[in-house]
């Protein structure tokens, strides 16, 4: 080899040693991540935070899977042998099973994307969001933010809203319930005699337009409600709040991102998952959303940060269940909460 055109090899050596970025352009071209999630605005911040830079970033393909959380981890337990998805957003008491089963990868406490989560969050896959079950209320029926125990008034027997059972919302109130009868969830007997006490629900609610309507005509005076969602339909009602209660605290419902272990693509996967829980992305859920940040580095403004939660001592207010246990009661809480709820 010549002078010149050892030099040339030289040269384009040291280019890639000193652009990663360059030479990681085309690192992924011809792939395609495969990443399952809920659709709608969920869909859009992912595409825009997350999707797009890695497709630039790389020369891979994103391709979203939409639909509920349910579907997905079932199509993880069936391919578990030969997984195609890559990346999977489920629920917070999803998470911890999928590891448990060997399904999902264990969250790297080395990596900078885990430490920048609130400590203790990431619980078989990463946190990904924060919301709270709270107390959306009418604000001519209370002077101020009610407390839980506020619902156990006499004045509002009959005329507190539940969503549908079997769900979150009705876990975390029978959750709350019970800590108000001095036990957790571990004790179903109080729970349920606790809740029952509100009298029968004054509607069961399958959307948020039917319960705000109804709440804010007076026929409900409050109802138990995630955040997130909720908060940005509550700028129509003027007349309804939303509270986050301090004793007990909101009951913490976070969303999980995991990466399926076995997948095609595994450091796609954590390329997405790290732009999913980045600045960029967590500041979007916030503001657009009203999903709490779990990257504690995200500065919000004060207007966005009086309506989710993002503060250390927020986090650590957060009643949080026993989830794998709940899940695994659900067929018996379900019986009875129609007879001893709904009176069915």
């Amino acid at each position: 080899m010549n002078a010149k055109r050892l030099i040339g090899s030289l040269a384009l050596l040291l280019s890639a040693a000193v652009l990663p970025g360059a030479a990681s352009a085309q690192d992924g071209a011809g792939k395609t991540l495969v990443v399952g999630t809920w659709g709608g605005d969920i869909e859009r911040l992912l595409k825009q935070n997350a999707a797009g830079p890695l497709e630039a970033d790389t020369g891979a393909k994103v391709e979203f899977l939409l639909g509920g959380s349910g579907d997905r981890v079932s199509k993880i337990y069936a391919e578990r042998s030969n997984p195609t998805m890559d990346v999977a957003f489920v629920n917070i008491y999803e998470a911890p099973q999928l590891l448990k089963d060997g399904l999902v990868e264990a969250p790297d406490p080395d990596s900078a994307m885990f430490k920048d989560v609130w400590d203790g969050m990431n619980k078989g896959c990463y946190a990904m969001s924060l919301v709270g079950l709270g107390i959306a209320y009418n604000k001519e029926a209370f002077a101020t933010p009610p407390e839980w125990a506020d619902l156990w008034k006499p004045e509002y027997k009959g005329k507190i809203a539940q969503a549908t059972y079997p769900g979150s919302e009705g876990d975390g109130i029978l959750g709350v319930a019970a800590r108000l009868a001095g036990k957790d969830e571990h004790d179903a007997d109080a729970a349920f005699k606790k809740l029952a006490e509100l009298g029968p629900p004054a509607l069961t609610y399958t959307s948020l337009d039917e319960v705000f309507a109804q709440m804010d005509a007076g026929e409900v005076v409050a109802a138990p409600m995630i955040s997130g969602y909720v908060l940005a339909g509550l700028k129509q009602w003027k007349n309804i709040g939303f509270s986050f209660p301090k004793s007990p605290g909101p009951v913490l419902v976070r969303d999980m991102v995991c990466i399926v272990k076995g997948a095609p693509n595994p450091d796609l996967a954590k390329r997405f998952v790290a732009l999913a829980l980045g600045v960029k992305n967590q500041t979007d859920y916030a503001e657009q959303l009203y999903f709490g940040p779990t990257n504690k580095t995200v500065k919000l403004s004060p207007e966005v940060s009086a309506d989710v939660i993002d503060k250390p001592e927020e986090v650590d207010s957060l009643l949080q269940l026993d989830w794998p246990y709940v899940i695994e009661q659900r067929a018996a809480w379900t019986e009875r909460w129609n007879k001893e709820i709904l009176g069915q």
